[in-house]
């Protein structure tokens, strides 16, 4: 079975994390973490996005236009500082949102925009940004699933700018994300207010780079294929059971679990991570998608269009989406719908048009950049073949 991916972070990487861990826990060293240029390292975006929230201080029941989809907790973060979502649609083809959208969904109440970059695609922001400036709003980037290394550094006129290294993310220090925020008053406020948080546990991210060495070995073609039959012969949900290594924040009571600041070993990891980028791979991720989404019918093809897009996952579109699951695990690929926790924020009363993204149908090829020439050839073909079949 081929895995639905792989993790971006080498096995020197976890022993570097663990010796921080180690040398922090019996002082043998203090560690050095370089904050400057008003960037900020947090536990999480969710982290930073809800700092920079209570900072801002909006008034109860502000607007803040918001992509239609992402996580859930960051739009629970939203309605938390008693303010109100308003989604804008996704284009499915080019992962953009509309200028025109945005503009018409400004109110006098509105106070913000949140503009979330999609499975590795980057959105094209000038346009909006534009009108952001011109009705005075403040402008976030969710740029969590969208770090590439050197190919984006987020919008320079944007407000805040967040990227996220967690367990599953480009680049990851398992957890961890930098927050970058324009404006220095703002920002001084916003570190103000994170180091009076207390630090993440120790002994807790310790555990964590051990679950992440077992996943990433896990990730093994051998041992993946007999984890899947041991999951399925105990009647287990495949799922459920992925889902248990890999969820960041579990439980309910999202801020009670972020308000923390990052371990000073998670915060050397990290920077290590930063300091020593692999763009190759990411070059490779590149290559990759264009080798298998360039020769299947289009009509599987989400944010093909999109000019700047670096396929952090790889999404198609079916209207059989289980058949299609089922399809390709019976020839050896591990898809799945469940690989994203993205929901949809819809408008109410309101019916998607043919051009907007939806979640319902979207199945996640099981794809990397190391993956042979050879599956990269057999999963295209298993595309085109189920497509043809009626």
């Amino acid at each position: 079975m081929i895995p639905r991916g792989k993790l971006y972070i080498s096995y020197k990487d976890l022993v570097s994390g663990i010796y921080y861990c180690l040398t922090d826990r019996f002082k043998f060293q203090k560690p050095t973490v370089d904050q400057h240029n008003n960037k900020l390292i947090c536990l999480s975006v969710r982290t930073g996005f809800d700092l920079v929230l209570s900072a801002l201080n909006f008034p109860p029941g502000s607007g803040v236009l918001v992509t239609n989809i992402n996580i859930p907790d960051m739009f629970n973060i939203i309605t938390g500082h008693n303010l109100t979502p308003v989604p804008i649609p996704v284009n499915k083809h080019t992962l953009n949102i509309s200028p025109a959208s945005v503009e018409a969904a400004i109110t006098p109440t509105t106070k913000a925009i949140l503009i979330t970059h999609l499975f590795g695609g980057i959105m094209e922001t000038d346009g909006l940004i534009a009108i952001a400036q011109k009705h005075n709003l403040v402008i976030f980037e969710d740029c969590a699933q969208a770090y590439a290394g050197n190919i984006y550094n987020g919008n320079s006129a944007s407000d805040v700018v967040m990227f996220s290294f967690g367990f599953i993310k480009t680049n990851t220090a398992v957890r961890g994300s930098i927050i970058k925020i324009k404006d220095d008053a703002l920002y001084a406020e916003v570190t103000a207010r994170n180091g009076q948080y207390p630090q993440q546990d120790i002994k807790g991210y310790f555990k964590k780079l051990f679950k992440v060495a077992f996943v990433k070995l896990l990730t093994h073609k051998t041992i993946y294929t007999g984890f899947y039959n041991l999951v399925m012969a105990m009647g287990k949900d495949f799922e459920e059971v992925l889902d248990g290594f890999t969820k960041g924040f579990p439980g309910d009571d999202i801020f009670k679990q972020i308000r923390y600041r990052p371990c000073a070993p998670n915060q050397k990891l990290l920077q290590s991570k930063l300091n020593n980028v692999d763009q190759q791979c990411i070059t490779s991720r590149i290559q990759l998608a264009n080798d298998i989404l360039t020769n299947i019918p289009d009509a599987y093809k989400i944010g093909f269009k999109n000019k700047m897009h670096t396929y952090w996952v790889m999404p198609v579109e079916t209207n059989d989406p289980d058949r299609l699951i089922n399809y390709l695990r019976s020839k050896g690929f591990d898809a799945s719908q469940k690989a994203s926790s993205l929901i949809k924020l819809d408008k109410l009363n309101t019916i998607p048009d043919s051009e907007e993204l939806t979640l319902e149908n979207l199945v996640y090829l099981p794809a990397y950049p190391a993956m042979s020439r050879r599956y990269r050839n057999k999963l295209t073909q298993l595309l085109i073949d189920f497509s043809s079949v009626k």
